[in-house]
């Protein structure tokens, strides 16, 4: 069991109560403190309007430091963004590939981080093919040459939930003079990671799964040689050194990655990034992915055991914490795990994906399997 301020951090999230909420991955449910947290916001600008500003300002500090503490990163490197789409699409333009160069990513990716690339309609999309449910290596090897600008992957992937070694990805790209770029939307906050060790180029990543935080925030790592690799893709008035010296005749940026912000921060979503990262420092990385890491290992077994085909890799160094399998008819197996409480994602066509948390228990995979036992046993003899 995991204590979050002398309690268990369970008791932060009223959703467990009478059911087994299974979606963190897609979007977290919300705890109390980051409620308060917000709360706390709105009031001071009901009762005292800009007021509110102090607590935006301290937010945006706060929120970078701890989300660099994460991944191991300074917060000079790190700009706030609206989502991760935002993020991959800045690290692209600062890339800026020419014409005549490729951009190697896997066919497990999501659209996001091949959306930026094919609008640069001369640069070429090479995909990395799976095997099971993993990206070997080799797949990126025969496709990495010269002309590679970047290899851009999901470090964990949301459908299968495999998980790429960043610090190998890292040292083939290099080795070609391109980056690596990542999506941390599926293993920040629950897998442990260290930028600087992986020699991580690009990462961007928000805060509505495994950071505990709101829609429409994230956060944005850039190397710091690489945050003036060319100019940003979009500038305001808070990417200048002085952001209230009013200059309209000349523009000074910053040097650090505050030359990616753009205009006013989104004030309660970085006051509710605050207090999801704050659940995350306390509890530390290590600690969340043991924790997930050993729960996550029961539902593998136990759906191995129902007989199920597991999609996710088993090994613990290849995964983080979704844990997905096959099923036919899929949109019907979950809404029956549904009407049994279970609240599973059915995202991609014959699979059902389960989203092993930090609030889960024993007993809610104990459940969970029951119920997955008990609609295949109806699915099998109908």
């Amino acid at each position: 069991m995991l204590i979050y301020q002398g309690t268990p951090v369970r008791q932060q999230f009223d959703i467990v109560d009478d059911k087994v909420y299974l979606r963190a991955a897609n979007i977290c449910p919300c705890a109390t403190s980051v409620a308060a947290a917000v709360d706390d916001f709105v009031n001071v600008w009901r009762r005292e309007g800009d007021a509110c500003w102090g607590l935006v300002e301290s937010a945006f500090e706060e929120g970078k430091a701890l989300f660099a503490k994460l991944i191991g990163a300074d917060s000079g490197e790190i700009a706030t963004i609206e989502n991760t789409s935002m993020g991959l699409s800045i690290a692209a333009s600062l890339i800026a590939p020419p014409p005549g160069s490729n951009v190697v990513v896997d066919e497990l990716t999501h659209q996001s981080n091949v959306y930026p690339w094919m609008l640069r309609s001369q640069v070429e999309l090479r995909y990395a093919r799976s095997d099971r449910g993993r990206v070997p290596l080799s797949e990126f090897e025969g496709l990495v040459d010269e002309n590679t600008a970047a290899i851009d992957v999901c470090h964990v992937t949301m459908g299968h939930g495999f998980r790429h070694d960043l610090a190998t990805l890292a040292d083939l790209a290099h080795a070609h003079r391109a980056y690596l770029v990542v999506d941390a939307a599926q293993s920040a906050g629950v897998v442990p990671i260290d930028v600087g060790e992986a020699s991580v180029d690009f990462l961007s990543c928000p805060t509505f799964k495994w950071l505990w935080g709101p829609l429409g925030a994230g956060f944005l790592y850039v190397r710091k040689g690489l945050l003036k690799l060319g100019p940003p893709p979009l500038v305001g008035w808070m990417s200048a050194r002085r952001p209230a010296g009013f200059d309209i005749h000349s523009m000074h940026l910053h040097d650090d990655a505050r030359r990616l912000q753009r205009g006013v921060h989104n004030g309660a979503g970085l006051v509710a990034a605050l207090a999801g990262l704050r659940i995350v420092d306390e509890l530390g990385a290590d600690t969340i992915w043991n924790y997930v890491r050993g729960l996550s290992r029961q539902l593998l077994d136990g759906l191995e055991e129902v007989g199920l085909e597991v999609l996710t890799p088993t090994g613990d160094e290849e995964r983080g914490g979704i844990v997905a399998f096959s099923v036919q008819d899929a949109a019907k197996f979950n809404q029956s795990l549904t009407d049994l409480g279970i609240l599973a994602g059915q995202y991609l066509p014959d699979q059902i994906r389960m989203d092993v948390a930090l609030f889960h228990d024993e007993e809610d995979i104990q459940r969970t399997l029951r119920a997955v036992e008990e609609v295949a046993a109806r699915f099998r003899t109908s």
